[in-house]
């Protein structure tokens, strides 16, 4: 099968920002590719890496796909890309070969629908305002709180409030992006451990620090994120909670298989993609959520602008572009 492959780049400003303890996401850049077969089947895919030097590489390689290829020499052509490219270029061949159909709507834009991502700076008032939404709508929520931005004194009192705040009711992650060294990490594990709110600790230390989070993990629900990038054979090794990013891995039909399969300790969470992207995310939550440890997805609706960019249609988007 001959395949004739288009791409448009895209940019966009994030409607507040996005710190962590690694960086600050204020814009997000990609690309947008679609794939045609010669018997006309077209699927679409999102090039989504999250970082400046990761965009300048997925450009040059993206170049050097050529515009007309056929799909066997396309499939080994991109086995030593960026795993965002293969990502996209996968995700295109799924949807031409009827691996996954996507439905016209998944209804993720309800507060109790999605983990509500905390502002570091503003973490207590958030909280209030999410607690005041929620008492007027009667459903449970969860919270996401990214940590390791302060100091760990003034983070812990922040803890402890916000501890003191929430009832069975709101669910609570936090997340800290790598940085925490053991003692800290442990100390937070002691804490949280016995409390019924907590989801998990996602990503406490460092993505090499594999033993250290394998010891947390029998004290707490430990949960991979960026490990799993850099350590993809985690996937099938670890044991505890793994939050999945189907525009940063090889291949999200492995991931797709997976939650149709019903494995477990599954979450799904954004990169930040366009409503291309969006549509394998909406699709792989609603998997999720009917598996057996179902949870809400990470989908950080509220960060995103009012554009065409983030409509359900995929060919609309292609032809606004």
């Amino acid at each position: 099968m001959y395949l004739i492959l288009h791409k448009k780049p895209y940019r966009f400003n994030l409607s507040n920002k996005v710190e962590n303890s690694k960086t600050t996401y204020l814009t997000k850049s990609g690309w947008i590719i679609k794939l045609t077969s010669n018997d006309k089947k077209i699927g679409f895919g999102e090039v989504s890496p999250l970082h400046k030097e990761d965009l300048k590489k997925c450009a040059k390689q993206l170049d050097m796909i050529p515009e007309y290829v056929e799909i066997f020499n396309l499939s080994e052509q991109i086995k030593n890309f960026h795993p965002c490219i293969q990502s996209a270029i996968n995700s295109a061949l799924a949807e031409i070969d009827g691996k996954i159909i996507f439905k016209e709507n998944y209804y993720f834009d309800e507060i109790d629908k999605t983990a509500i991502l905390l502002n570091p700076e503003n973490v207590i008032s958030d909280l209030n305002k999410i607690k005041k939404r929620q008492s007027n709508i009667g459903k449970s929520v969860t919270i996401k709180w990214k940590v390791a931005l302060k100091n760990n004194n003034e983070e812990e009192a922040s803890l402890e409030e916000i501890l003191s705040q929430i009832g069975n009711n709101i669910k609570l992650r936090i997340d800290a992006n790598g940085s925490w060294r053991r003692n800290i990490a442990n100390r937070w594990a002691d804490i949280l451990k016995d409390n019924k709110n907590i989801d998990w600790l996602e990503q406490p230390l460092c993505v090499d620090d594999i033993d250290g989070l394998t010891e947390l993990n029998k004290k707490i629900p430990i949960a991979l994120d960026e490990s799993l990038l850099k350590f993809p054979t985690l996937i099938d090794e670890w044991k505890g909670w793994q939050i999945r990013r189907p525009s940063q891995e090889n291949n999200p039909v492995k991931l797709l298989r997976e939650l149709e399969n019903k494995k477990a300790l599954i979450s799904i969470s954004t990169s930040f993609e366009t409503g291309i992207g969006k549509r394998w995310l909406y699709h792989l939550s609603s998997l999720q959520l009917q598996g057996p440890t179902p949870k809400v997805p990470g989908l950080a609706m509220n960060k995103f602008p009012n554009s065409f960019l983030f409509l359900n249609e995929a060919k609309k988007i292609w032809d606004l572009l």
